[in-house]
C-alpha cells in the first residue's frame, strides 16, 4: 500500500481546562500560588497502541508583580512504530485589571520539541527480501528537533471568561524526511459562563452550572467542543459534544466526532481535584470499531497560609 498525502493533528484533551497552559498560555498563574497538573489520554484503546498522551505542568502565581510563570512537559505516542513527540515548554503571563472583578491576561509559550520513530519496530520490503535486520529505508528519515512559539490572551472575571490562543506562530518544520513541511498555524477560541446556584460567601461557591466551548481552526479544518458542567461540591459532572454538524468537508470526512461524559471530584482537605472523562465516538469509524477515549486529570494547588485569602479570578470549570 502507498499514500500520497498524510494528515495529522496536534495532541488534544477533552478536559481542556484541566490542561490550562496547553490550552492557552494566558492561563499561566491562574491559581492561588502553586499548581501542579497531570494529564493522561488514551485515545481509541480498541486499536493497539493508537494514541497515548502524557502531560505534566507546574505554574506559580507571582501576584506581587501581576505575573504567572510555568513549565510543562508533554509526550505523545502514536502507532506500533513508536512515533513519539516530546515537548518541553516554559510559559509566562501578565495580567491587569479592567474593572473591579475582571482582568485581561496576556501569555506566551516557548517550547522545545523532539520527534522520534523506532525503526526496530518496523519491517520494510528490503528486510523481507534480503533477511537483513536493518532497512536502507531508515536512512531516509531524520530525528527532528525544533523550537515552537505560542501566544494567547484571556478576558477573565468571576462570571465569564473568553480566550484566544495561537500555536505554531513561527510555523517550524515538522518533517522527518528532511523536506520542508511547516506546522500550520493553529487557533483556538474558548470561553464560558458560570451561573451560580448556591453561594455561602464571595469565595465559597457550593453549586453552579457552567456552559463552555472550545473552537479550533487549522488550515481548512475546524473542530468545536461544546457542553455544560454542573458543580455541586465536592462533585461535578459534564456532558460534551465534539463536532460541526452543519459543516461538510466531503464524503470521507465526518463532521461529528464524539460525545464525552465527564466526572470530577474535589478532595478539599488536600487541595486535590480528580477528573475522568470518556469519549464515545459517534462517527462511522467509532460505531464500526467500538472506539472511544479515556482521559484522567489531577490538579493539586497549594499556597502559604498568609496568602490563602488572596483569591484569584478563576471562573473557568475545573474539568
Amino acid at each position: 500500500m502507498c499514500s500520497i498525502v498524510l494528515k495529522a493533528q496536534d495532541a488534544q484533551f477533552t478536559q481542556f481546562y484541566a490542561a490550562p497552559m496547553y490550552l492557552n498560555p494566558a492561563f499561566t498563574g491562574v491559581t492561588y500560588e502553586h499548581r501542579f497538573v497531570a494529564n493522561y489520554r488514551n485515545q481509541w484503546p480498541g486499536i493497539k497502541r493508537a494514541y497515548q498522551t502524557y502531560m505534566a505542568s507546574y505554574d506559580y502565581n507571582m501576584s506581587d508583580i501581576n505575573s504567572g510563570l510555568g513549565i510543562n512537559v508533554m509526550q505523545d505516542r502514536a502507532g506500533t512504530a513508536g512515533l513519539t513527540h516530546t515537548q518541553f515548554g516554559i510559559n509566562y503571563a501578565y495580567h491587569f485589571k479592567v474593572s473591579k472583578m475582571a482582568e485581561v491576561r496576556l501569555g506566551a509559550n516557548l517550547n522545545y520539541n523532539m520527534k522520534r520513530i523506532d525503526f526496530g519496530k518496523l519491517k520494510f520490503n528490503d528486510q523481507i527480501t534480503t533477511g537483513s535486520s536493518v532497512s536502507t529505508e531508515a536512512a531516509n528519515y531524520e530525528q527532528l528537533n525544533f523550537m515552537d512559539f505560542a501566544a494567547g490572551a484571556l478576558l477573565n472575571s468571576t462570571e465569564y471568561w473568553l480566550g484566544l490562543s495561537a500555536k505554531h506562530l513561527t510555523q517550524p518544520n515538522s518533517s522527518l524526511t528532511g523536506d520542508r513541511v511547516p506546522l500550520p498555524l493553529s487557533l483556538s477560541l474558548h470561553g464560558g459562563y458560570r451561573f451560580i446556584i448556591e453561594q455561602k460567601s464571595k469565595n465559597d461557591i457550593k453549586r453552579y452550572i457552567s456552559p463552555a466551548f472550545n473552537y479550533r481552526h487549522q488550515q481548512k479544518y475546524d473542530q468545536l467542543d461544546i457542553g455544560v458542567y454542573y458543580y455541586h461540591l465536592p462533585l461535578n459532572v459534564g456532558l460534551w459534544y465534539r463536532g460541526l454538524p452543519f459543516k461538510n468537508y466531503g464524503p470521507t470526512y465526518s463532521s461529528r466526532e464524539s460525545i464525552a461524559i465527564l466526572v470530577g471530584f474535589d478532595i478539599t482537605e488536600y487541595n486535590l481535584r480528580i477528573g475522568y472523562s470518556y469519549d464515545l465516538t459517534i462517527s462511522k469509524l467509532g460505531v464500526a470499531n467500538s472506539l472511544g477515549g479515556h482521559e484522567v486529570s489531577l490538579v493539586y494547588e497549594i499556597a502559604k497560609k498568609k496568602k490563602k485569602t488572596r483569591r484569584v479570578l478563576v471562573s473557568c470549570p475545573k474539568f
